[in-house]
């Protein structure tokens, strides 16, 4: 009898287990299945979502757009409101009609039932705190002693000047932004939490969406836009064609100071929404290859880890080593992958049969789309177009010898980066101006006004961090001048009228997202004024018998606050005191770096930069200075 008894329980776990299992695929989303469903019957009958009757679609449906994950599990678990209902006032009580901001994401995206570890996740992510942005701009103005802190947009005080300056100009570029209105992105998009990213208009929906605002919001909304994983170039661009320009110098753009009129009829310019003015430069070569954003970045860099990061370089785990690599890296087969990536393999259809997966050197992740064949060997897979793309491996320039050990891809392929000089920020109390956080205007207004805009190749510097093992390294990587500025708080009430204006030269490590296959010549970092962070000028070596002496003419003058070069980062083989960056961590060259770097460019003035002498000096260049021909006039310092 007991043998019975424990045979009819297993086959009740078992029936249970399936019938959990038929739900969960239901609800999820077989993968290949039809990319629409309708929801509602043709006569109108609504969907019955879990334990709900909904009679939202007697009004509203049938409708079709959606995405398989989402296709059956009605309207109320989005939107919410009263489906019970059959009167429209009654039923849109308590109704999102944009569900998924973050302010109320825990009731609709983010319950217990559908996404709640990714929606604590991207609360926690820079994207939704801004705690960088934040930090820094308060540390310039002399609000806080640290440049490396966490902090929330949303707790942005009314009161201070620090604060006040990023509610007027900066903090309408964050997850958290309120997203009131349905609609596709745009340049315009700021926020709206999960739909920032994950709202995809078909042109049906686009469509049907027109139709609806022609309507007065009334009436069948034949076609719902898509809920997915579709992440475009377009969902990134409203807040990243501002601050750093990622999204537009990814593209080969770069913001001017011209109006729309200056360059009526004229080629190579673009003006935004905004009204601001772009010079054609050049674009990145991933671009140029069809690579949208998400293609390098993972779900973790984009919506957080869980962790709470301070700057941006934190929170990125992928690096071009990850896809451009010469020994191959560890590999993992499917049933190895966390869950969350299974599932990103499985919405996403990789063709992972037969294949590994690259996982990150740095984050130890899986790169879903980029994986490893015997027959074919490493290859990137488009998220979204499905294209396939071969990984080039490195230049022997660039792994040859130690002399290149601690140099970032990006130091050398950067093509031009976005930089700007001789800002000035100051408030004025009597203009009006709009407080982005609480949606209103204010009395009193911080206003900047810009210096010159230049497009050109960026200066380096040292950053340290962690290896891969733990270990403290320094790595040579772009920079761009943050803040070559002044900030003027005499007018913010309270403040002591007639204060010194605070001045700042501050450069900061960037990675500009304008990649070149081919890489930064020699003479253009060993030669380069602008590279060692003299700024732009003549820099000559001149040899008096067997004595070699570089010498530096700056092109712009001098500042009065600091006696350098309105351009510059250091002063010419000097090595600054206080603070020059805007990370703790990172630092411009030290003389004696300096002094390195230029020997190789006292070399260079001469030999050709493919040369045997050149090539063999990767390998070992304190030997080759060892035994330089009579000839050779190296520096004197």
């Amino acid at each position: 009898m007991l043998d019975f008894w424990k045979r009819h329980l297993r086959l009740a776990f078992l029936l249970l287990g399936l019938s959990v299992a038929l739900f969960i695929f239901v609800v999820v989303g077989i993968p290949g299945a039809a990319q629409e469903k309708a929801v509602g019957r043709g006569n109108g009958s609504a969907l019955k979502a879990p334990g709900v009757e909904e009679s939202c679609v007697a009004c509203h449906g049938p409708m079709s757009g959606f995405a398989p994950a989402h296709s059956a599990i009605g309207c109320t678990p989005c939107h919410l409101g009263h489906p019970e209902e059959a009167k429209a006032d009654k039923a849109h009580r308590d109704m999102f009609s944009v569900p998924g901001n973050l302010a109320d994401v825990n009731l609709t995206c983010g319950t217990a039932n559908c996404h709640a570890d990714i929606a604590h996740r991207v609360n926690h992510s820079l994207m939704a705190s801004m705690a960088g942005v934040i930090t820094v701009n308060r540390w310039a103005f002399g609000e806080s002693d640290t440049l490396s802190a966490w902090a929330h947009v949303k707790e942005l005080n009314d009161v201070s000047p620090a604060d006040t300056h990023l509610r007027q100009l900066c903090a309408s570029c964050h997850l958290g932004n309120q997203k009131e209105e349905a609609g596709p992105v745009g340049e315009f998009s700021r926020g709206g939490g999960c739909i920032a990213c994950h709202l995809s208009y078909s042109p049906e929906a686009l469509t049907a969406h027109e139709q609806f605002l022609q309507a007065g919001k009334k009436g069948k909304l034949a076609v719902h836009p898509a809920i997915n994983l579709k992440v475009s170039n377009d969902h990134c661009f409203g807040c990243h064609s501002r601050s750093g320009r990622i999204s537009t110098s990814y593209e080969g753009w770069h913001e001017t100071k011209l109006a729309a009129e200056d360059i009526a009829g004229k080629e190579g310019y673009r003006v935004l929404a905004d009204q601001r003015v772009f010079e054609y430069v050049q674009p990145d070569v991933h671009h140029d290859k069809g690579l949208e954003c998400i293609d390098c970045h993972s779900a973790k860099e984009i919506m957080g880890d869980g962790e709470r990061y301070h700057h941006e370089e934190q929170a990125v785990k992928t690096f071009c080593g990850d896809c451009h690599f010469s020994e191959l890296p560890p590999l993992l087969p499917l049933d190895s992958l966390d869950t969350e990536s299974k599932k990103i393999v499985a919405l996403r259809k990789i063709p992972f049969q037969d294949a590994k997966f690259i996982t990150g050197r740095y984050s130890g992740d899986p790169l879903v789309n980029v994986l490893w064949t015997e027959g074919e060997g490493g290859f990137m897979i488009s998220k979204n177009s499905g294209k396939r793309f071969s990984l080039p491996v490195p230049a022997e320039v660039c792994t040859r010898g130690e002399a290149h050990d601690g140099l970032t891809c990006s130091a050398c392929h950067t093509g031009w980066a976005p930089q700007c000089v001789g800002c000035h920020t100051a408030y004025d109390p009597e203009i009006e101006a709009f407080d982005l956080l609480g949606h209103k205007k204010v009395k009193g207004k911080w206003e900047e006004y810009l210096g010159a805009f230049f497009a050109e190749a960026p200066t380096l510097g040292v950053v340290e961090e962690m290896d891969v093992d733990s270990q403290t390294v320094e790595r040579i990587k772009a920079f761009i001048p943050g803040m070559i500025m002044t900030i003027d708080k005499s007018e913010f009430p309270g403040e002591p009228a007639g204060q010194a204006d605070l001045f700042h030269r501050l450069f900061a490590p960037v990675a500009p997202h304008t990649t070149t296959a081919r890489g930064r010549t020699c003479r253009s970092c060993h030669n380069n004024p602008l590279a060692l962070g003299y700024g732009r000028g003549a820099l000559r070596y001149e040899t008096m018998g067997k004595r070699g002496k570089w010498r530096f003419e700056p092109e712009y003058a001098d500042e009065e606050e600091d006696g350098l070069p309105q351009d510059a980062w250091i002063g010419f083989l000097r090595y600054p005191d206080g603070q020059v960056t805007t990370r703790p961590n990172a630092r411009p060259f030290r003389i004696a770096e300096q002094q390195r770097i230029l020997t190789v460019g006292a070399c260079l003035v001469c030999h050709e930069e493919d040369s045997k002498v050149m090539m063999e000096g990767l390998d070992d260049f304190e030997s080759l200075l060892k035994k330089v021909s009579p000839e050779c006039v190296l520096p004197v310092w």
